[in-house]
Parts: C-alpha cells; sequence; structure tokens
C-alpha cells in the first residue's frame, strides 16, 4: 500500500499479486477482490474505490535471475530479472556479484548464468 497525494486529493495505492497471463489477456477481477477485501478488513475504509488498474511486468522465460559474467566480456556483471522481487533480493544479489568480481563466478551459480540464453 502506498499513499499518493495529487491534486485530487489523498489517495491510497495497493498492490500486490502477481498474474502470469498473455499480454491480451483480460484482467481478472478476483484478484482486484481479493487485495480490495482485504484492504478494507484491515484499515475499515469504506470509499468506493477511484479504479482498477492492470500493468505488464516482465519476466524473463524460466523464471529464474541472470548473475554472473557476460559471456561477451568477462569484466561485465549482470544481475537482473528478479521477477518482481528484485528489492528483495538485492543484499544477496549484491554479495553475488561481488563474490563475482573476486573470486570468479561459483560453480553453483550456473543456473543463473546469462550464457544460459
Amino acid at each position: 500500500m502506498t499513499p499518493l497525494h495529487s491534486d485530487e486529493g489523498a489517495r491510497l495505492r495497493v498492490a500486490g499479486t502477481v498474474e502470469l497471463s498473455s499480454l491480451a489477456g483480460p484482467a481478472n477481477p478476483a484478484r482486484f477482490d481479493y487485495l480490495e477485501s482485504r484492504v478494507r478488513k484491515v484499515l475499515g475504509i469504506d470509499a468506493p474505490v477511484a479504479r482498477r488498474w492492470l500493468g505488464f511486468r516482465p519476466t524473463l522465460p524460466d523464471c529464474v535471475p541472470v548473475i554472473g559474467p557476460s559471456p561477451n566480456e568477462p569484466r561485465v556483471i549482470h544481475a537482473f530479472g528478479h521477477q518482481h522481487i528484485g528489492v528483495t533480493l538485492a543484499g544477496v544479489t549484491g554479495r553475488l556479484v561481488s563474490e563475482c568480481l573476486a573470486k570468479g563466478s561459483p560453480e553453483w551459480i550456473t543456473p543463473c548464468s546469462p550464457a544460459r540464453f
């Protein structure tokens, strides 16, 4: 939940579900209903919902982040594709990048290798 303040007044933005679908797929109203019911219960809000919105976020085909040296330039370390939880994984990703720079890629990081594509 994020408070928003604008010329339209104070509002609350609520988000928190991920649904895998096609770009042409319609929004799933059950997702909106779920979020709305929980927010109303927790915060006791009775105001009507101003609008419902669906945004598209990129996801890698195998849902595994890309972490490790570039196959084209080993001095470049890639670290992206955390499937919507990049902030959560930022600390461990930073540690992996520093290990790649200092010692080279550990063998167990192979599933995250940029070379897999």
